[in-house]
């Protein structure tokens, strides 16, 4: 597989380091599968991007992906918070500012991701 040599940026560091600790709270027990692997994926990339060097080309879109799905799930995302807490206006605020706020990040990364795999798809 490809590899793509990366310089450590502390920013895009601290947004997986603050998706890997979110995860590593879920401890629902039907969750937990689910919330190990996200808390090891972003425990991963923010060592990644905290030392820089060669990464591989599939791990780098693998995040791309994610961050993006992210991205575009935040609107329904948000709509679905607002429709279920209806009832509970200060809950439902919170629960979308977190949502907002993980959206903004994804979107830099997203940004950020797509200039380091620009390279590998011409």
């Amino acid at each position: 597989m490809p590899q793509v040599n990366i310089v450590p940026n502390p920013q895009i560091a601290i947004i997986f380091k603050g998706w890997a600790e979110d995860w590593a709270k879920e401890g629902q027990t039907n969750q937990k599968d689910m919330a190990n692997k996200f808390h090891t994926v972003y425990r991963i990339a923010a060592d990644m991007f905290i030392k820089g060097g060669e990464v591989d080309m599939e791990f780098l879109s693998a995040l791309f992906e994610d961050c993006k799905q992210k991205l575009e799930n935040a609107q329904a995302m948000n709509a679905k918070v607002k429709a279920a807490l209806s009832e509970d206006d200060e809950r439902a605020e919170a629960i979308i500012k977190k949502i907002t706020h993980a959206a903004q990040d994804a979107a830099h990364v997203v940004r950020y991701l797509g200039e380091l795999l620009k390279p590998a798809t011409r």
